[in-house]
C-alpha cells in the first residue's frame, strides 16, 4: 500500500523488521543514509503496529546513524514523518524525538493507533510543501543553503 501512495517520490523502501540488532540496524540506517539522505525531503520511518522489533533499539539506531551521517557530511535539510507501533514504543520514540530537537529538525510521530494511510498522505503533504519552498525554510533553520531544488 505505502508503496502504491508513493510512487515515484519513494526512495528507499525496505524492512528493517525481524528485530535486528543495535549494530545491524545502525549499519543498515547508515548505508542508506550515507546513499540517499542528501536527496530526500521526507526521512519516512514506518512500519508495523504491533510486533516483535524492538522499537527503541530500532530508533535508537537509527538516530545514532542520522547523527553520525549529519556530523560527517553535514545537516542536510528534511523533515522526518514517523509511523511505528510496537514493543518499547515510547521509548524509541522520545529517542528519535531528542535526535530530532538536537539536530534541529522538523518531525511529526504517530502512534500505534494512527491509521497507516493517514500517515502516508501526511508524508506526501510534507513532501509537497518541502518541494514549494519549505526546503528552503528548513535549510535557512539549519544555517544552510538548500543542497538541491526539489
Amino acid at each position: 500500500m505505502i508503496t502504491e501512495m508513493l510512487g515515484d517520490d519513494a526512495i528507499i523502501s525496505s524492512d528493517f523488521g525481524g528485530n535486528p540488532p543495535y549494530e545491524k540496524m545502525k549499519e543498515v540506517a547508515r548505508i542508506c543514509f550515507k546513499h540517499w539522505l542528501n536527496q530526500t525531503n521526507v526521512l519516512f520511518i514506518i512500519g508495523g503496529k504491533s510486533n516483535n522489533t524492538d522499537i527503541f533499539e530500532t530508533f535508537r539506531a537509527m538516530a545514532d546513524a542520522l547523527r553520525e551521517q549529519f556530523s560527517l557530511r553535514g545537516p542536510t535539510p528534511l523533515y522526518v514523518v514517523i509511523g511505528r507501533g510496537g514493543p518499547n514504543l515510547v521509548r524509541g520514540m522520545g529517542a528519535m524525538r531528542d535526535t530530532m530537537d538536537a539536530l534541529g529538525l522538523p518531525y511529526r510521530i504517530f502512534g500505534f493507533d494512527s491509521d497507516m494511510s493517514e500517515v502516508v498522505g501526511y508524508a506526501q503533504r510534507i513532501d509537497a510543501w518541502m518541494k514549494a519552498g519549505g526546503r528552503q525554510r528548513v535549510a535557512a533553520r539549519l544555517g544552510i543553503a538548500a543542497a538541491r531544488d526539489a
